[in-house]
């Protein structure tokens, strides 16, 4: 069976499968080899890796596939590239941005409803009309070449301004008519929110967990896909980080012996 089968495939299961994201082939084969059944990119797990922001306008869009693509040929396992708006402005750029992560081997894709990252703390999002042409468009181009290609329709909404759960259920509903096989808002903020919100929808909701969220209570919340987003790529640096400052202590070199082992790392790479 192929990847792409292999990924529609869990998302046509009742039960809940984890979706790390990784940011590097390194990462990724380390992820499969943890048993995991697929990956998903990280937009700002990869800009970060290069020196960029998130979403930075200075990071060209062939790196961001040229990374992406990286990823998919290190593992044997399902990929689904984050690819922020579509990485275009036009209907016409969302559709080729579509069919070129088909053809590179992905097995899914999520485009989101930002029209501009210029402001990372207040960005500016298409309305609702114009987000699900986007959507529409992203469906048709991935779905013309490979039907069981995952597309996943996302609104950030929650990550703005205002916490609205009323619009994220209008913009979600909205996305899944206009043909996304798997839906996501990022920010919910509780078990409660996940549960209003999947209500509402007949197709998969992916959920990227809060702290104080558990698996078990997602389990429990009928989630289908959990993915964790930059959350490994900024635990590993927030783990460098105290590394780092903490060498001078007496004990600031103890890090060495909870380290992975050459041996263990060989295993896991090619």
């Amino acid at each position: 069976m192929s990847p792409r089968q292999q990924f529609a495939d869990l998302h046509a299961r009742d039960s809940l499968f984890i979706m790390p994201n990784a940011w590097c082939e390194g990462s990724a084969r380390l992820i499969q080899h943890l048993g995991y059944s697929s990956i998903g990119t990280t937009s700002a797990g990869i800009a970060y890796a290069q020196g960029f922001r998130d979403s930075s306008p200075q990071m060209d869009d062939e790196s961001r596939f040229a990374s992406i693509e990286r990823i998919v040929r290190a593992v044997d396992i399902p990929v689904s590239a984050d690819l922020e708006n579509g990485l275009a402005n036009s209907l016409e750029g969302v559709e080729r941005t579509f069919k070129r992560a088909v053809e590179i081997g992905c097995a899914g894709a999520s485009i989101e409803d930002i029209a501009s990252y210029e402001d990372s703390a207040n960005p500016l999002f298409y309305g609702q009309n114009e987000a699900c042409d986007r959507v529409q468009a992203a469906c048709e181009a991935a779905h013309s070449l490979d039907r069981s290609f995952i597309v996943t329709a996302r609104t950030d909404y929650l990550l703005g301004a205002h916490y609205s759960l009323s619009e994220v259920i209008t913009r979600l509903c909205a996305f899944e008519q206009a043909g996304a096989d798997c839906l996501f808002s990022p920010g919910l903020r509780s078990i409660e929110d996940v549960n209003t919100v999947q209500r509402m929808l007949t197709k998969p909701l992916n959920v990227l967990p809060m702290p104080g969220m558990s698996i078990e209570q997602l389990k429990g919340a009928n989630v289908r896909r959990i993915s964790l987003g930059s959350a490994l790529f900024r635990a590993a640096y927030a783990q460098i980080s105290e590394v780092l400052q903490g060498l001078e202590q007496p004990d600031g070199l103890d890090f060495m012996k909870d380290t992975l082992s050459f041996k263990h790392l060989n295993e896991v790479m090619r």
